[in-house]
C-alpha cells in the first residue's frame, strides 16, 4: 500500500513538471538552430500607458515592453528580443 502512494506521488510530480514546461515558450538559436538556449537578462525597455474612456468609467491599459537577452549554449551566439510582455 505504501508503494502505491509513493508511485502516485512521483507520477503527479512528473505530470506537473510536464505541464509547467509545456507553457514555456521554446526559443532556438537564429545562427545554428540549436534549442539549447539560455535567457541571460530581461529588463524593462519602455512603459506604455493607453487610457480610454468607456461611458462613465476610465480604462487604464499598461503595456510593458521588455528587452530579453539570450545566449546559445552550443555556438555562444548572443542576441536580444524586444517585445511586449504577455
Amino acid at each position: 500500500m505504501e508503494f502505491v502512494i509513493i508511485i502516485a506521488a512521483v507520477v503527479l510530480v512528473a505530470a506537473f513538471v510536464a505541464y509547467v514546461r509545456r507553457g514555456q515558450e521554446q526559443v532556438s538559436c537564429p545562427q545554428c538552430s540549436s534549442p539549447q538556449v539560455r535567457q541571460v537578462d530581461q529588463q524593462l525597455k519602455e512603459l506604455k500607458q493607453d487610457s480610454g474612456t468607456m461611458g462613465y468609467s476610465v480604462k487604464l491599459d499598461v503595456k510593458l515592453i521588455m528587452e530579453t537577452s539570450f545566449r546559445c549554449q552550443s555556438c555562444n551566439h548572443t542576441w536580444s528580443v524586444t517585445a511586449p510582455e504577455s
